[in-house]
């Protein structure tokens, strides 16, 4: 069985992140939107029945691109909290013990931490 390591980032190589991290939200919030708003009549159920492969693809698209774009904000060892808003924190080390770095799409740099058994609602300013 693997076992996966958790990252844990400095300040600075979690900022370092933040433009890659920009376009991967920016793009997960896009697929998302697409596959809300997607044809009614692309739904899954008419894809499945009626057995074209492009419609399925169709339909299916937007999906799968929130899917890979959620992989790879994980790939990078960041945690993604909440999609919708672009939420992700970053596991760091704050005066010796375990933390989280937190940040949101939309905010100029990662001004905000909390401690591993808070959330957003007990981010601190770092």
């Amino acid at each position: 069985m693997v076992c996966c390591v958790e990252r844990v980032f400095s300040h600075a190589e979690a900022t370092e992140l933040l433009p890659e991290l920009t376009e991967l939200l920016a793009a997960l919030l896009s697929a998302q939107h697409a596959s809300l708003h997607q044809d009614p009549e692309m739904d899954g159920h008419a894809v499945s029945s009626n057995g074209s492969a492009s419609a399925a693809i169709k339909a299916s698209g937007p999906f799968h691109d929130a899917q890979r774009l959620s992989a790879e904000i994980d790939a990078l060892g960041v945690i993604l909290r909440d999609p919708a808003t672009g939420l992700v924190d970053f596991a760091a080390v704050r005066d010796g013990k375990p933390v989280y770095l937190c940040w949101r799409l939309g905010e100029e740099r990662i001004g905000y931490w909390h401690p591993r058994d808070t959330g957003f609602m007990g981010r601190l300013p770092l």
